[in-house]
């Protein structure tokens, strides 16, 4: 009746390390960079006839500074970066 039992125990641990290992085999704790990639949209035509010329679309950034980061570029450029230089001072 307990010939068997050694035999149970060692499959049964063979099954617990084989789920491990499968188990952070299959977690994804790293995120996979991709890199960013622009699509071209076509040309079309809409419901009114008129042709509207095809483009490329810029990839889209996922850095939750990237809009900081472009609205200041923007303003600088604009004022041609008179907010980071210091005008002199007249007498």
């Amino acid at each position: 009746m307990w010939f068997g039992y050694p035999q149970i125990n060692s499959m049964v641990k063979y099954l617990l390390i084989f789920g491990f290992f499968f188990l952070i085999g299959c977690s994804d704790t790293q995120e996979v960079k991709r890199p960013l990639k622009s699509s071209y949209v076509p040309p079309t035509i809409n419901y009114k006839g008129q042709f509207r010329k095809g483009y490329v679309r810029k990839a889209v950034s996922n850095n939750p500074n990237a809009i900081r980061n472009q609205s200041k570029s923007r303003y600088y450029y604009k004022t041609k970066g008179k907010y980071m230089r210091r005008r002199p001072q007249k007498n």
